[in-house]
């Protein structure tokens, strides 16, 4: 549900993926590089927030806290 109405500011807007800038209320201003919605990870930065779509959400998840931690023991 994250691109859920979302509108798009500069970018493709899904023919193969959804690849660009994008807005919606609940995200606010954000970039995408999407093939499958169902699919969405909200990553959010001190600058930016970026959405994407890994084949195995859980496991991209899993992968980044884990290395997140590595780094910051």
């Amino acid at each position: 549900n994250a691109m859920k109405k979302s509108w798009r500011t500069a970018g493709n807007g899904g023919l193969y993926s959804f690849t660009g800038y994008f807005s919606n209320k609940t995200l606010g201003d954000y970039r995408a590089l999407v093939t499958d919605p169902a699919l969405s990870v909200i990553l959010r930065f001190p600058t930016e927030i970026v959405v994407v779509s890994p084949d195995s959400p859980e496991t991209f998840v899993q992968n980044i806290l884990t290395q997140t931690r590595a780094s910051n023991p």
